[in-house]
């Protein structure tokens, strides 16, 4: 009963780790979705709203993920500080590596969301509007190598994990 026990244990085990690392593939293009949506609202807000960014980071720190949320809330903090004093270029990549930190996308995928605050505030209307299709076209390639990671390396990782249980399982009988 308790060898029985323990089998199902390593086997449960194994699929498991599967399976989160099965995850941990799919979070990865919901995360750049996510990120696309922020930057759609960012895109949407400069445009028709026409409102100071601090005031749009502000609005957007209480919508979307968490991921989102401290990144929006960390540039307006840094937007609003008396000390002000680098770019918003080295706020947006410092609040970048702090909200995705323990996330697990690409260095890629990093660069890509590091560009928006390249040209944040540094440019007229216009020209941010097509910094923005062109940022919203590197996501999108993103995105897809993403789903196409879901469909070959989540799979794989799931049943990789019940395989190994599988394994595991036999070979302790």
């Amino acid at each position: 009963m308790v060898k029985a026990a323990g089998l199902f244990l390593a086997f449960i085990a194994a699929s498991a780790l599967g399976l989160l690392k099965s995850f941990e593939v799919r979070r990865r293009q919901r995360l750049l979705e996510e990120f696309r949506d922020l930057i759609a609202h960012i895109a949407t807000e400069i445009s028709y709203f026409k409102e100071p960014l601090p005031q749009i980071f502000g609005k957007l720190s209480t919508c979307g993920n968490e991921e989102t949320a401290i990144l929006m809330r960390s540039v307006m903090a840094a937007c609003t500080s008396e000390r002000f004093s680098s770019s918003l270029e080295d706020m947006w990549n410092q609040s970048i590596n702090l909200a995705y930190e323990q996330c697990p996308l690409t260095s890629e995928d990093l660069a890509v969301m590091k560009k928006c605050g390249q040209f944040l505030g540094q440019s007229n209307f216009q020209g941010q509007q097509e910094h923005f299709r062109l940022l919203d076209g590197q996501l999108l390639r993103q995105i897809s190598e993403a789903e196409a990671a879901v469909r070959t390396k989540g799979r794989m990782y799931t049943k990789l994990g019940v395989s190994t249980g599988l394994v595991i399982a036999i070979a302790l009988l």
